[in-house]
Parts: C-alpha cells; structure tokens; sequence
C-alpha cells in the first residue's frame, strides 16, 4: 500500500499527507503531527483514487483481517465427482462474488467441454449436451441476479 500513487496528480500516499497538512496547517516536516492528522483524518482509499504504478490491474480491497492491501481475486472451479480444477479465473481485489461467478462457469464450461466430448459411430465427437449441470457455491455468490443468470 504505501507505493500507490494518486491517478490525478501521481504524488505518492506520503506526498499527499504532506500536502492535506498543509493545507490544515500542521507542521508537514514534523512526522509525528503527520501520524496524528492521519489517524484522525476519515479514510477514503478507493480504486477510482489510487493506483499501483507497478501493477495497475491490482485493486485495493479489505482483507478478512481488516487490513487493506493491493490484491488480486482468485476463483477456481472444481469437479465434484473428481475434486478436480477444471478452471480458474481472477478478478480485481475489490470485485464482488456474485460480479464474477459467471466469468467463473463460462470458463469452466469451456474447459468441461473437450472433456465430456463423446464419440459418435462414425468416430467423430460430439459434445455432450448436458455441459456444466450444476454449480455449487457458498452464501457470498448467491442473489437473484446470480441464480437468473445461471438458470438461463
């Protein structure tokens, strides 16, 4: 977290405390007021701000923990029968679970159907047409939406 860079002027977190404590006018050499107008100060760290300037696809996004750090979303998919991955996928850190759970099947769909392809009799495959018949997830990719969308 502390190489971001604001996308509107690219000062680092540091160079910009400095200037919001000017601003108020405390002391911007004095690290210690710095602390302390920080601690303060409402936090506001979001995606639409700051950017990693090495890794511009990270996204800021709150750990379990509480903490916030750059980060990636990583979903996989799994065979039940096999307990196979047969797809992973990752998303922006800051994305929601049931914004990706659709990429996730596609992908897993497309991985699935090599897999499940028959041969027919005149030695041709043909894909089965069942494809990806059920998906299994945790409370956090379920709503409406996500559950129209699969159904469909």
């Amino acid at each position: 977290m502390k190489s971001i860079v604001r996308r509107d002027t690219g000062e680092n977190y540091t160079a910009y405390l400095k200037r919001l404590a000017e601003v108020e006018g405390v002391d911007a050499t004095d690290a210690a007021a710095l602390r302390r107008m920080d601690r303060k100060r409402a936090k506001k760290t979001s995606n639409e701000d700051w950017i990693s300037p090495s890794d511009a696809a990270a996204e800021i996004t709150k750990l379990k923990d509480g903490r916030t750090a750059l980060a990636y979303k990583a979903e996989n998919a799994v065979d039940m029968e096999t307990g196979a991955i047969v797809a992973v996928t990752t998303h922006g850190g800051a994305s929601s679970d049931p914004a990706t759970v659709k990429d996730t099947v596609i992908e897993a769909g497309l991985a699935v159907a090599g897999l499940i392809a028959e041969k027919t009799l005149e030695g041709k495959y043909e894909v089965h047409p069942g494809g990806v018949e059920e998906v299994v997830a945790d409370k956090g990719y379920h709503s409406n939406d996500v559950a129209v969308g699969l159904a469909g």
